[in-house]
């Protein structure tokens, strides 16, 4: 079985045993305790933060076109971008998460795709607007770089993404670094996974600055902010921090923009 396609299966558990518990992993919620007008308010708050921080930095999506949210599960930030840009698109590796998504959309102009493979199923140029938080934290390092090309790729000229990642993992003491080695390797859940086909468990990994860079190629970093996104009981309420926190992961959210098309002068 390929990474991608455990993956997929992890999330598909995830999704049946409690997607919403799986998103927002905020413990009181946990066991079908998250009510959902609740849980998509929380989209909301989301989007109108990030858009709001956009404006202070000079980076404006062009709200009359298309926007994509990477690792949409049910659609909590796919349908308050839809209420936002002319067309909204959620994709999801979990088709279980899609099937929930499909369920509670409210918008003809918002749709969803599941999709287990390396490529994003569109067109080049097809996005003016791209937001990814708290996935690209759950998928190998490998397949998350080349997400973000993939991101690039599919992202009109001139327009802007937001993606959040998990950067490093800051360990002031031993019972810290043990904890992070345990996210690494994952011993109980590969014994699961061996027998099962599945562990239902969730990946952390992280993506340091040089490998984002290296991805985005000729994509410019406009802002890069640390993100309260990283916390274990993230609620849905994205707060930006003047510190990176001291123990844990470190979450951190990148603001790119793709160049204008370059267009050649005759002399």
């Amino acid at each position: 079985m390929s990474k991608l396609s455990r993956l997929k299966n992890d999330w598909d558990s995830l999704a049946q045993r409690d997607a919403l518990a799986a998103i927002l992993t905020d413990g009181s919620k946990s066991g079908g305790k998250w009510d959902i007008t609740e849980f998509m308010a929380t989209g909301d708050e989301e989007i109108e933060t990030v858009l709001r921080h956009l404006e202070t930095i000079g980076l404006q999506p062009d709200r009359d076109g298309a926007v994509l949210d990477f690792g949409c599960g049910v659609g909590r930030l796919t349908q308050a971008l839809a209420r936002r840009f002319q067309s909204s698109v959620g994709i999801d590796i979990s088709q279980e998460m899609i099937t929930q998504a499909n369920a509670l959309n409210q918008y003809e102009h918002c749709r969803y795709v599941a999709n287990a493979t390396p490529q994003l199923p569109f067109a080049d140029e097809s996005f003016s607007f791209i937001y990814s938080n708290i996935v690209l934290q759950h998928v190998a390092r490998s397949f998350a770089a080349n997400y973000l090309r993939e991101f690039t790729r599919v992202l009109a000229p001139g327009a802007v993404m937001v993606f959040g990642v998990q950067d490093s993992f800051a360990a002031p003491d031993l019972a810290s670094t043990l904890t992070r080695f345990r996210h690494i390797l994952h011993p109980r859940s590969r014994v699961r996974a061996w027998f099962k086909g599945s562990s239902g468990d969730m990946q952390m990994h992280c993506l340091p600055e040089q490998v984002v860079r290296q991805a985005l190629g000729t994509a410019m970093i406009a802002d890069i902010r640390h993100t309260n996104t990283a916390a274990k009981d993230f609620n849905g309420k994205l707060v930006y921090l003047e510190q990176p926190p001291r123990s844990g992961y470190v979450g951190r959210q990148y603001c790119v923009r793709k160049p204008e098309l370059e267009i050649s002068r005759g002399v």
